[in-house]
């Protein structure tokens, strides 16, 4: 049921009553029947991209892109879209482009990049606030990243000083690029998870050590907080910039791998595990889900939502909108071809749906120095996690009233996690 609501000191008690008139949380899985309609990212609303087509998740239509548009691989909550335009058409070439405000717009090539000789700027990320897009780029047989700035029409491409090929899947609003560079292997080469700061620093991580496995080993996506996702050594991690913690994860249900593609702001992180050879599930991770991921087709039969695919799986979870409430990606299958899902969690994962009788009055949100927490009942237990699923606090009390000390935690997003009378609510906080 839905029990977290914000709270101020004068509404402590309103809360108590607005309890009772609280509702079933409403999880919802939707498959398409129609082949190539594997999607490319979801935001707040429910409102995603396939290849090429648009789509709402309230009424489950897809509309195709405008005329002057040819693919898209990201969206943000502004109804922002980085995509494909036409460069030539005559002549099949293609170049990176943004819609802004309703309005498509190209990016074009540098002067030293030639898309009659086979350069391209490949499109496959829009920061959050629309003022990046980037992707991967050729110069000839050089391959690295570009940085678009859609405020100042800036191109930048990246090559890696050492030589080396390198790429980038998503950026956040302070610029920060994620994804990999190649670095000398031997027989070949070692891919090395990577992220590039504005001042053109290379970082990989962890630091201080290489993968010993030759994988995908990638930084797939980053939020605001500046918290990547993505896997190393054939497992998904979770790294925490502003604590430079790295955490990697086990894969779930014996899986010979797994990656995290994508991360909310909120800390939920999705992503897929091999399970079989060509065979892909969807996997999940939130700390209220426990402490390793877990594959989100049983969080959906847990809460009475039927798998209704093909072999019953979810494939590839590529994307989770940044509210953590919507999941999406693609089948089983040639992903060109393949048929798109997206799943609506509702407040599930900051467990707002539980039944439960105790509501947890919090303010203020966001905190800088104290949080007080208010039950009706009185407090057992109560416990604080960072979005990597670190704990930071954990206090055994037993009152209807305590207070925590945010003061030497970092700024960022954390879960409170609130034991009473047995049942457990997770609250979502913002230390400033």
């Amino acid at each position: 049921m839905k029990k977290i609501t914000l709270f101020t000191k004068s509404t402590i008690l309103a809360c108590f009553i607005l309890a009772a008139t609280a509702v079933q949380a409403q999880i919802e899985l939707k498959v398409q029947t129609e082949m190539s309609t594997r999607f490319n990212d979801v935001n707040d609303d429910g409102f995603g991209v396939t290849v090429y087509d648009y789509y709402d998740f309230e009424t489950n239509s897809l509309t195709p892109l405008e005329s002057d548009a040819f693919m898209v691989q990201a969206n943000n909550n502004n109804g922002d879209v980085a995509g494909y335009m036409f460069y030539d058409e005559p002549e099949f070439i293609l170049q990176a482009a943004y819609r802004m405000n309703g309005t498509w717009n190209p990016i074009g090539f540098t002067a030293t990049q030639d898309p009659y000789n086979y350069d391209e700027n490949t499109p496959y990320g829009i920061s959050p606030n629309g003022v990046y897009v980037t992707g991967q780029s050729n110069i000839g047989n050089d391959y690295g990243s570009f940085l678009y700035n859609t405020q100042t029409d800036e191109l930048l491409i990246s090559l890696d000083p050492q030589g080396e090929a390198s790429a980038s899947y998503a950026v956040n609003d302070n610029g920060i690029m994620v994804g990999w560079v190649d670095r000398p292997d031997s027989g070949g080469t070692l891919r090395v998870p990577a992220y590039r700061t504005l001042d053109g620093e290379y970082h990989f991580i962890p630091e201080g050590q290489l993968p010993a496995v030759t994988g995908i080993n990638t930084i797939s996506d980053i939020n605001s907080q500046d918290v990547m996702v993505g896997d190393f050594d054939l497992k998904p991690f979770i790294y925490d910039r502003a604590t430079n913690t790295f955490t990697s994860f086990d894969n779930p249900g014996g899986a010979d791998s797994a990656a995290f593609t994508s991360i909310s702001e909120n800390g939920v992180a999705v992503g897929f595990a091999d399970i079989a050879f060509q065979t892909r599930d969807a996997i999940i991770y939130h700390p209220s889900l426990g402490e390793q991921p877990v594959f989100l087709k049983d969080v959906l039969i847990d809460n009475g939502v039927d798998v209704n695919t093909a072999d019953g799986l979810l494939g590839t979870a590529i994307a989770v909108s940044p509210n953590g409430k919507y999941v999406t990606g693609w089948v089983n299958g040639a992903p060109p071809f393949a048929e798109g899902w997206m799943v609506y969690l509702d407040d599930l994962l900051l467990g707002t749906n539980q039944v439960s009788q105790t509501t947890t009055a919090f303010y203020p949100n966001p905190v800088q120095d104290v949080l007080h927490l208010n039950l009706k009942e009185a407090i057992d237990a109560v416990e604080v996690y960072t979005v990597t699923g670190q704990r930071v606090s954990n206090i055994t009390i037993n009152n209807t009233h305590t207070e925590i000390d945010f003061s030497n935690l970092t700024s960022g997003v954390y879960l409170v996690k609130v034991a009473s009378n047995g049942n457990v609510e997770n609250l979502k906080v913002v230390k400033q």
